[in-house]
């Protein structure tokens, strides 16, 4: 039997080793009509599509400041599922244009999001072109990055994701401060080679 890497799989759909060993087996039988032989070129073709789009994406010149904004829209909205495109971008657009009232927008935090009137019209518009020059696949995959960058702050139950920032608390706004630096969006993009 040849040697497989099962790491890309590993990392990406969470399934478990032996599963994998088991299903490798399969597909070194020769038998094509098996699912799982099926499923795990799937799988594979899958990666490689990813990997190619993420490339796609490094010629966007995407910036961190709009990745910023699309991963604290999909926390802040307890988004944990791939929205359709136009869902996405109504809802982003009313996020950034009707921000609801309250004085936690005066925290430091609030206010990388909410910026003055023309600069906030202006992110706004800088991601409404950005989602609009976007493949359909090429949405999956940076939305669904995104809501993996996400997935580690919907574990913590410190920092709760309900109804934009009102009702938190100093300490929570200070921590997503914290957690949606642009050093750690950068890191984490960069990582995953979406960017440069």
């Amino acid at each position: 039997m040849k040697r497989v890497s099962y790491k890309p799989i590993l990392e990406r759909f969470n399934i478990p080793r032996p599963t994998l060993i088991e299903w490798q087996k399969c597909s070194n039988s020769g038998d094509n009509k098996n699912w799982r032989t099926k499923h795990i070129e799937y799988l594979r073709e899958q990666i490689d599509a990813e990997e190619e789009t993420k490339k796609e994406l490094q010629e966007k010149a995407i910036l961190v400041e709009e990745l910023f904004l699309i991963c604290v829209y999909l926390f802040l909205t307890c988004t944990r599922k791939i929205p359709k495109k136009q869902d996405f971008k109504q809802g982003i657009k009313e996020f950034l244009l009707y921000p609801k009232k309250s004085i936690e927008l005066q925290h430091e935090f609030a206010k990388r999001i909410w910026k003055e009137e023309e600069d906030t019209n202006n992110s706004y518009l800088k991601n409404l072109l950005l989602m609009d020059s976007l493949s359909t696949f090429q949405y999956h995959v940076l939305i669904r990055s995104a809501l993996d960058f996400n997935l580690r702050l919907f574990n913590n139950e410190n920092l709760a994701c309900y109804e934009g920032l009102k009702g938190k608390t100093w300490q929570e706004l200070y921590m997503y401060n914290k957690e949606f630096s642009l050093k750690n969006i950068a890191d984490y993009f960069k990582k995953i080679g979406i960017l440069v």
